[in-house]
């Protein structure tokens, strides 16, 4: 059987489908047949398309292999230059950071000295100490650059207890909760949460 073939067919089944009425011990035996039908096509397509797929999945396997093989090594490099870059940025930027503070500081006490002469009538005194101060400030270090490379700050978070996290950051176990109510069935207690059963309909060939 050809690709062309199972499209015409796969594209005939929703319009065949659309006919059927269950009203009857006969219309349910026809649905019934269509519905065997229909996995016995689904079946066709699955073995059809299955060496190629087996073939794409070996092939992709072998180009990320492939990948792997000429990228890790860059990655572990790019990974060693990335935090020795970040060690000296980081380090630059406390040293800067310090700069600044001492910076304000030293203004501080200069102009807290220029208030104070000028409490006591001293106004020449005092403009004369806030000029002297802007004069003669330390300067501050350049910031640090590279050339398309910054540093990035990122928040993140580690849990430390999660007793005490509250309940909306935390997510429903689906896995643990569908296993226990598939094997409890009825007979399921976890409180705050209620068991049920939905029907569907299951056709075998």
């Amino acid at each position: 059987m050809q690709e062309k073939e199972l499209k015409t067919q796969a594209l005939a089944l929703p319009e065949k489908a659309g006919f059927i009425t269950v009203h009857s011990q006969t219309t349910l035996d026809r649905a019934n047949e269509f519905l065997k039908t229909v996995k016995i096509f689904r079946r066709n397509v699955k073995d059809f398309f299955e060496p190629l797929k087996r073939d794409l999945n070996k092939a992709k396997a072998s180009l990320l292999e492939r990948i792997g093989f000429l990228d890790n090594p860059a990655e572990e490099a790019e990974t060693i230059v990335k935090k020795e870059i970040t060690r000296y940025l980081t380090e630059q930027e406390e040293i800067r950071m310090k700069a600044e503070e001492e910076a304000r500081q030293e203004k501080e006490k200069a102009f807290e000295k220029a208030r104070e002469a000028e409490k006591l009538g001293f106004k020449e005194e005092a403009e004369k100490i806030r000029k002297e101060e802007t004069k003669l400030a330390t300067p501050l270090p350049p910031p640090v650059k590279a050339e398309g490379t910054h540093l990035r700050k990122n928040w993140t978070y580690e849990v430390t207890d999660i007793t005490k996290v509250p309940r909306e950051y935390l997510i429903i176990n689906s896995v643990l909760l569908n296993a226990t109510v598939r094997a409890d069935k009825e007979k399921t207690n976890i409180p705050g949460i209620r068991a049920y059963q939905e029907t569907s309909v299951s056709t075998r060939i």
